[in-house]
């Protein structure tokens, strides 16, 4: 069995050796937060525009 300190100790060299696929991952990481605030705020501003519209 493989030691997770190990694991995690390959993921670190392997990101360091690929600093292209590292921005890349960051980037689509970024993206994929953006969008999630996005909806998330557009949401919420959805349902407080239908309440405020009901009166309450």
């Amino acid at each position: 069995m493989v030691a997770p300190a190990n694991v995690a100790g390959e993921a670190f060299d392997f990101l360091v050796s690929h600093p292209l696929f590292t921005v890349v991952l960051a980037g689509m990481l970024g993206f994929v937060f953006f969008m999630y605030l996005l909806v998330r705020r557009t949401l919420l501003g959805l349902r407080e525009g239908f309440d405020s519209g009901k009166g309450r």
